[in-house]
């Protein structure tokens, strides 16, 4: 579907986790009893271990081309899938449109891996239930897994599934999207919380008679903290993103347009430029001939960017996206990481009239999220 697939470097530490304990505790004895000829064979226990370890990471990655797929028919882009410590996470750059959209693309996640589970299922009833076989032992806990990410997925925390599901149907309700990503958001949060006292008790010995290490209550904790924490930065984002649909490109914009020529050498313009810039590079006639950025600059090796000129690397005008005056800043933003750029010209009647930086938006969430902050900073 043309969606980049990642893996984080954590990803790894998990799989090294999952396949080490399936290999040295589950499979050995509590797959395979004293008795079983396969209880010492070490080989295909590790054999065994990676192989499902594997299948179920391609399982999450399913999970979440699911979400994806369901993104990219409602004409949302999807900018990479990224496998890491905690499963996987689709990386959508933009939000449904309606309460059921959202429902929608929620849902499917957790029902693709239902669906998953169901087959492992099948494949399990079709060998007859064994718990005696490698494969049966592997099929049984492919099954048993996918069905417990599945309802893990359905809590109704934000940014879990469920929780998306969840601010779908308040959304619904109450028509009032930032009201149902407040309420989904702190039902996230109180998951992650509940996580972190119950790994603590397990970590302290408190529900061994369960069978149930300390180990357990580690990773408890650390899902607990991974939750919270992204509920908490989901929230602040959903009012990020409502402050900024309030404001429109001619209230964010600056009219101050920095220009170059088109002979002008690339250092010198890294030079004036700073960190990350825009020039709009102007003809012979005056006019704009196309842009400049940190982008197209840093592409050049430093070494030739005293014989390169602006006219060699610049963005043609019609290849540049461009705000209009009446655009919110959350529209700006959004196709700005969509498109990787930091900068957006502003056009009224075929002419610029400023320019929108992620600077300038995040001067304004600063101003509305530390007002007495900005205020000391403007003194």
């Amino acid at each position: 579907m043309g969606i980049p697939i990642l893996v984080n470097l954590s990803w790894f530490l998990t799989l090294i986790f999952v396949t080490s304990f399936l290999a040295l505790n589950v499979y050995p004895d509590a797959a395979f009893g004293p008795d079983s000829p396969y209880h010492d064979d070490k080989l295909l226990h590790w054999g065994m271990a990676i192989g499902s370890g594997l299948v179920f990471f391609g399982s999450i990655l399913l999970h979440e081309l699911a979400h994806s797929f369901v993104a990219l028919r409602q004409g949302i882009p999807v900018k990479s899938i990224t496998l890491f410590m905690f499963g996987g996470v689709s990386e959508i750059t933009g939000d449904p449109r309606r309460p059921a959209h959202e429902f929608v693309m929620a849902i499917v996640g957790p029902l693709a891996s239902l669906v998953i589970a169901g087959a492992f299922g099948v494949a399990w009833w079709v060998t007859g239930f064994s718990g005696d076989t490698p494969l049966g032992i592997v099929i049984q806990w492919l099954f048993i897994v996918n069905l417990a990410l599945a309802l893990f997925n359905l809590a109704p925390g934000f940014p879990m599934d469920g929780g998306r599901v969840l601010r779908s149907i308040i959304w619904g309700v109450t028509g009032n999207s930032v009201r149902a990503t407040r309420i989904a958001t702190l039902t996230g949060r109180s998951i992650g919380y509940t996580l972190m006292i119950l790994g603590a008790l397990t970590f302290f010995g408190m529900f061994s008679e369960y069978d149930v290490t300390p180990l357990n209550g580690i990773l408890f904790v650390f899902l607990g903290i991974y939750l919270e924490n992204a509920a908490r930065q989901s929230w602040f984002q959903a009012l990020a993103i409502d402050i900024l649909t309030s404001h429109a490109a001619e209230d964010i914009m600056h009219a101050e347009l920095e220009t170059a020529e088109l002979e002008d050498r690339l250092h010198y313009l890294a030079d004036r430029g700073g960190r990350r810039y825009m020039f709009f590079v102007n003809d012979h006639d005056d006019h704009v001939a196309g842009i400049v950025t940190h982008r197209e600059v840093a592409a050049v090796p430093e070494p030739d960017r005293g014989i390169t000129s602006a006219s060699t690397v610049m963005l043609p005008t019609e290849k540049v996206p461009v705000a209009m005056p009446r655009e919110d800043g959350a529209s700006i933003l959004k196709r700005m990481e969509t498109d990787g750029s930091w900068h957006m010209p502003v056009v009224s009647d075929g002419r610029v009239v400023g320019v929108v930086s992620k600077d300038d938006l995040l001067r304004l969430l600063a101003a509305r999220f530390f007002p007495q902050e900005t205020l000391r900073s403007q003194r």
